[in-house]
């Protein structure tokens, strides 16, 4: 998961005079107002959640390379505009409140209608399945939660409301010794089944069908009561089931449409609500770093030391509220994110409260800041900038949308002990990529690209993705992975802070908000989104390890090719002097 930008907050007006007049003896800059902690649930659980309101992972998907391109198009609009006519200040208090509300508000969005499926089938013996891997009438089955079913010995039983039938309910009059079933002391003219009342025993996995399901022990049906029911051929008919067990339910669960999703109001609704949320994050992010460097003023190399707030902030609020969320859940099955919905508003009110003091110094309008900002694009150095950026983003999608899905695999493959705990785990990674990798290296940022130059770091940044990847791919406990994650700090820690003072250094001086807001764009929107797809369909076709080592691989060529071009280069890449 990536660590947003924190808004920055001056908690006295005497620091701001400090650094408008030149005092650099100063070791600390502004303090940062954590805007972090309050969306850093709600973005990092935010798949987990649209995944509980019945959203396929491939319509999750799709949603996420939206908001991305979204994104995309948001930031460097919103630099344009603050370049153009000095509403900085407005826009950002704005767009902080949107982001605060538009949260609160997911709170209030109803699920997906949704229905409990299952096929009782009869033969040798009779058996409900519950989901399959094949698709079609049933649900998709969850490995992860079947696995609470192995050692189960409670009773199972179920009511079951089953579709008409004809060749079934035939068949269970003859063989399930039910002599009023038989169609001329039969009244019921409709031909409808009675719901039945079955008990459930052992699990029976049909590995030719692909079904997951359970043995009828018994099955009452009005007053007879049959013990491990039979037929001579096989039949069956879909049910609509309700057990007394929660992770049978939650496995039986799938969206009921009629035609198309896009006819729902409740897609309708979440679709408007994250749209104007992400609208918000975009907005926001692409402001506060530029707010910081005003602050900051001469000083730049003190931006890392800033940002790493945000770092501590993301990865501690992302614990806390995983935290909150299990403590107010019911149970493990389903999940109450109420507590950081109501988190996030309180946070964000906060933060609104605090950034309303800051003294934000409106950008200088100039009628060519369009045609300043494509200069940019005929300066070879920036264009292999904005190449980095991109390439540095597709690596960072692979990190933030599969590593977790990586790490379940794992553990249902190799240490499926771990199954009860791996939210934990799961989270405690992001502390490690926030606090322990990105907070050091964002806090020495300046010093380090001092050293060794702004180029030197990208190509560290991706030579580092490089090791990283090929480290998930030869780990088979997920446990392994969490030191593999203070390498974030590298990645994205450092690169986060090149990518920032490299854009506000090549900026003209008409456009600085712009250029920085399209180089967030081209990370997010461009990076992300295409890193997104290209992840997507590797892994759905080759499997995790596989499209880890090819990432490792294509990193590594990547990340050779820079440092060639910094050898190679006549220009001088790090002389930003001779860029402006």
């Amino acid at each position: 998961m990536f660590v947003l930008d924190g808004v920055y907050r001056v908690s006295q007006m005497e620091e701001i005079n400090l650094f408008e007049s030149g005092e650099s003896d100063r070791s600390s800059s502004p303090e940062q107002m954590d805007y972090d902690e309050g969306v850093a649930s709600i973005v990092g659980f935010s798949p987990t959640i649209a995944k509980q309101m019945g959203y396929s992972p491939m319509l999750v998907g799709y949603l996420y390379t939206y908001l991305s391109i979204l994104s995309f198009l948001v930031k460097p609009l919103t630099g344009f505009i603050v370049d153009k006519f000095r509403v900085k200040r407005i826009m950002f208090l704005a767009f902080v409140l949107t982001c605060g509300l538009t949260a609160f508000a997911l709170n209030f969005i109803q699920k997906l209608p949704t229905e409990n499926a299952a096929v009782l089938s009869c033969n040798t013996t009779t058996v409900l399945d519950v989901c399959s891997n094949v698709g079609g009438q049933l649900p998709e089955c969850d490995a992860s939660l079947s696995k609470f079913l192995k050692n189960n010995s409670e009773s199972i039983t179920c009511q079951l409301f089953c579709q008409p039938n004809k060749s079934f309910r035939d068949e269970i009059c003859k063989h399930w010794s039910m002599d009023y079933c038989i169609p001329q002391y039969n009244t019921d003219t409709n031909n409808t089944l009675e719901h039945l009342n079955v008990s459930l025993s052992q699990i029976i996995t049909d590995q030719i069908e692909n079904n997951f399901g359970f043995q009828v022990k018994s099955v009452q049906f009005k007053e007879n009561q049959v013990l491990f029911p039979k037929c001579l051929k096989p039949v069956s008919t879909r049910c609509e089931i309700d057990c007394s067990n929660d992770v049978i339910m939650k496995l039986a669960t799938m969206t009921k449409l009629e035609g198309s999703i896009l006819n729902l109001h409740q897609f309708w609704e979440y679709f408007i609500v994250m749209s104007l949320f992400w609208i918000g994050q975009a907005i926001t992010w692409s402001l506060q770093d530029p707010i910081c460097f005003d602050l900051l003023g001469a000083r730049l190399e003190d931006f890392g030391k800033q940002r790493c707030w945000g770092s501590i902030s993301w990865g501690l609020f992302s614990i806390f509220g995983g935290a909150l969320v299990d403590y107010f859940s019911d149970s493990e099955i389903h999940k109450n994110y109420s507590p950081i919905y109501y988190l996030c508003l309180i946070i964000v009110m906060c933060d609104f409260v605090v950034a309303y003091k800051i003294k934000i110094t409106e950008t200088i309008g100039s009628k060519n800041t369009l045609s300043d900002v494509f200069k940019l694009l005929t300066n070879v150095n920036i264009v292999i900038f904005f190449v980095w950026i991109i390439l540095m983003g597709i690596c960072t999608s692979m990190v933030w949308n599969y590593l977790f899905w990586y790490m379940e695999d794992l553990t249902q493959k190799y240490h499926s002990e771990q199954q009860l705990w791996i939210k934990t785990l799961q989270g405690s990674a992001i502390g490690i990529q926030c606090i322990g990798g990105e907070m050091p290296f964002l806090f020495f940022s300046g010093w380090i690209i001092k050293r060794i130059g702004h180029t030197q770091c990208m190509a560290l940044g991706l030579i580092t993705f490089a090791i990283r990847f090929y480290l998930y791919s030869i780990i088979t406990n997920p446990i392994w992975i969490l030191p593999v994650e203070f390498t974030n700090g590298i990645t994205f820690g450092l690169c986060h802070a090149v990518l920032m003072e490299y854009a506000r250094i090549v900026a003209p001086a008409s456009a600085v908000t712009t250029v920085v807001g399209f180089s967030g764009a081209l990370f997010e929107g461009v990076g992300i989104s295409l890193g997104g797809l290209i992840g997507g369909f590797f892994y759905e076709k080759i499997g995790g390890v596989s499209t880890f080592k090819l990432f490792s691989g294509g990193s590594f060529f990547m990340g050779i090719l820079h440092v060639s071009f910094i050898v190679f280069s006549k220009t001088n890449v790090n002389g930003i002097g001779t860029i402006n």
